[in-house]
């Protein structure tokens, strides 16, 4: 009777979203083109477009009477694709220029575009000149950083106060609940420089584009934040097979938030070997020492604007380390 009362609540506390896969933008003569599909489809998804100017990152509003197809709270198809007509966006417009890309809502949640790898062997980019390869279970990963947009709704849905969220996974620290120790030993409710008082609580943040990566936060909180979306932070296999995959993620044509890094020492966005830094899930080694009560030095991806290279430099830290150019990416893997 226990046994079957524990399961119960571990089928409760598990979250599973539907998933938003193979984006591809395009323009016809009188219209662009959306197309997507969604993985694991449930029911209550909205999907949402977002344009903006590239460089200046203005936002595009669209008019409901623009758009046709796929859009608002979807049905369970296929494919999908929403049409929107030329008329109605800037003279200007052009994929070079503008960056056009859908949102997926789910129970408070956002998500962009997840990339899917198959269970099997991948190639990997083990270390500088190094290639092999990886064997892994099927997962996706977020194409991009996750975003302040994203980290706000774990906020607003009480992310920092729920308690399961901030668990670490058996085994690779010493105490598991180490996280939740340290968010109510310094009272975290938001990234570092956010004002919770403000319509966009990143305002005044090194970051501060709503779509842009979220930073400035510790180990932990990326944890509990990829907890609550139903996955996990990467491991690092997962991003080693990541470095061995061709341009095409890292496409500024299918990037929601690239850009050109500004000469005010801008970001330049969501490219895996040159973005922000990220932080990571690594096997406990030899290298790992004990940094405080329970917890161990953690890894994360050094790569950024900075640091920019083709194979992934990973550093060490303590896990409550936080900087305006390390931020974390989404892994989810189905069934886990």
């Amino acid at each position: 009777m226990i046994f079957i009362l524990l399961s119960m609540v571990a089928e409760i506390n598990a979250f599973s979203p539907p998933l938003l896969i193979d984006v591809h933008v395009e323009i016809d003569q009188e219209r662009l083109i959306i197309s997507y599909k969604i993985d694991h489809f449930q029911e209550g998804i909205n999907v949402e477009i977002n344009i903006f100017q590239k460089y200046s990152k203005q936002m595009i509003p669209i008019e409901n009477n623009a758009l046709n197809g796929s859009y608002g709270f979807i049905s369970h198809e296929e494919d999908y694709k929403i049409y929107i007509d030329l008329s109605s966006l800037p003279d200007d417009f052009s994929l070079e220029h503008y960056i056009c890309f859908p949102k997926l809502t789910f129970e408070g949640r956002i998500y962009y575009e997840m990339i899917k790898f198959k269970k099997g062997k991948h190639p990997a980019v083990i270390q500088e000149g190094v290639k092999g390869q990886k064997n892994t279970v099927e997962f996706y990963i977020s194409k991009f950083e996750v975003s302040n947009q994203q980290f706000a709704e774990f906020i607003n849905n009480d992310g920092y106060e729920s308690y399961d969220c901030w668990n670490v996974r058996k085994g690779l620290m010493r105490n598991t609940e180490v996280g939740w120790f340290f968010q109510g030993k310094y009272c975290y409710s938001s990234p570092r420089m956010w004002d919770l008082t403000l319509g966009e609580y990143w305002e005044n943040a090194p970051s501060n584009f709503k779509f842009g990566p979220v930073t400035m936060m510790s180990w932990f909180e990326a944890n509990a934040c990829c907890h609550w979306m139903g996955g996990s932070l990467p491991e690092l296999s997962q991003i080693q097979i990541c470095f061995a995959q061709d341009s095409y993620e890292n496409s500024q044509a299918h990037n929601p938030v690239c850009c050109d890094i500004s000469e005010s020492g801008g970001y330049k966005l969501h490219f895996i070997e040159s973005n922000v830094g990220e932080w990571i899930i690594a096997p406990p080694d030899s290298r790992t020492s004990e940094c405080g009560p329970g917890c161990k030095e953690m890894f994360y991806l050094l790569n950024d604007n900075n640091n920019f290279s083709d194979y992934p430099v990973i550093g060490m830290s303590c896990p409550l380390f936080c900087n305006e150019n390390l931020g974390f990416r989404l892994v989810i893997v189905p069934g886990k």
